[in-house]
């Protein structure tokens, strides 16, 4: 990766709107050096103005080696805050995420005049995936579509939604993977409720399975969402699969041009012709990259044009409430139309 040129993007979409930028253990400090920790008491900043440097305790300088800019480090017991060197008044950036007690001190030290979020520089610049970013990508999904492959013939009557979730992740880890996010499994009646992950609910003959699962690979992740039926499904089971499936089929035809609300559309307009309008309670899908959801949001209130280079999800639902529910999610890349990024199969599969 090339953490250089990000950096320098950055700082140029800076000018006229801020002094510096200021970035905290995140999926932004990844994306600009390379590096994240785990938040914790002592701060590591990224800071990015007239001088650009990484604040962190001296314990990190061997680790740090390697960092694209300067690296300025501090002892326990010193104070971290002295080595900033902020103009007082100046304009600020600062990442989303950092935590309070590290942007109190640093407001309450150099009295900002104005304060912005990180997001207003970074969701732009983060959404548009380069072919490094897209190979790794592809890459990681063709790990996590090989796993669940391997989960399928697994799943056994009688055991636990979460042991389903948990011989997942085993798998993942035989791969040298971690989850992206928690996976969702959910059985029968639970697969109504779109974000329940898991219960101690045991697995019947008959019941529907919904799992949404994803790997974490160097750095970036996967989401893919596909429906299993522990036994032959009824009738109205195939016939909602067949509307998601319609819907998922219908958004991927898609080409550049049209908003985020506007793809949205698409699939929620044949949801409500096909009478399950009132069904479909979530947007149609969102952005992937470093996070599991970024930008763009495929969802009502993005009026942007989707660029191109853009990765997302494509992901309607219908849920009847107590019953059961069925989504269907793809990853995607937006080119001169959507280019669907899965080569795992839609159907509903029967184990």
């Amino acid at each position: 990766m090339d953490y250089n040129r990000r950096i320098q993007k950055v700082k140029k979409m800076m000018e006229g709107k801020a002094d510096y930028l200021i970035v905290g253990p995140s999926s932004n400090m990844l994306y600009l050096t390379g590096f994240v920790e785990e938040p914790m008491e002592r701060p590591i900043l990224l800071v990015l103005g007239d001088r650009d440097f990484m604040l962190a305790p001296r314990m990190y300088m061997e680790q740090l080696s390697d960092l694209p800019i300067e690296l300025q480090t501090y002892n326990d017991g010193e104070d971290p805050y002295s080595y900033l060197n902020l103009r007082k008044g100046a304009s600020l950036v600062v990442d989303d995420s950092l935590w309070s007690a590290f942007l109190i001190e640093i407001v309450n030290r150099f009295l900002p005049s104005n304060l912005l979020r990180g997001s207003v520089l970074m969701k732009k610049l983060r959404a548009i995936k380069d072919r490094e970013e897209i190979e790794i990508m592809m890459e990681g999904l063709g790990i996590a579509e090989a796993s669940f492959h391997d989960l399928i013939n697994m799943i056994k009557e009688g055991e636990t939604e979460c042991e389903v979730g948990r011989k997942l992740e085993m798998i993942f880890a035989e791969h040298g993977v971690v989850p992206s996010f928690s996976t969702i499994s959910t059985s029968g009646p639970n697969t109504s409720m779109p974000h329940l992950r898991c219960t101690d609910r045991r697995i019947r003959k008959g019941d529907i399975i919904i799992v949404d699962f994803g790997v974490k690979y160097r750095g970036y992740s996967t989401d893919t969402t596909r429906v299993l039926s522990l036994g032959s499904p009824s009738k109205e089971v195939m016939e909602i699969w067949s509307i998601v499936d319609e819907a998922v089929n219908l958004a991927e035809k898609v080409q550049f041009g049209l908003s985020g609300r506007e793809i949205d559309n698409i699939p929620r307009k044949l949801i409500e012709e096909k009478g399950y309008g009132k069904y479909f309670i979530h947007r149609t899908g969102h952005g992937i990259g470093i996070d599991v959801h970024e930008d763009p949001y495929i969802s009502s209130d993005n009026l942007e044009v989707v660029e191109r280079g853009s990765t997302f999800t494509i992901e309607p639902g219908i849920y009847i409430p107590g019953r059961f529910g069925i989504r269907l999610e793809d990853m995607v890349i937006m080119n001169e139309k959507i280019n669907r990024m899965n080569s795992l199969s839609r159907e509903l599969y029967v184990i």
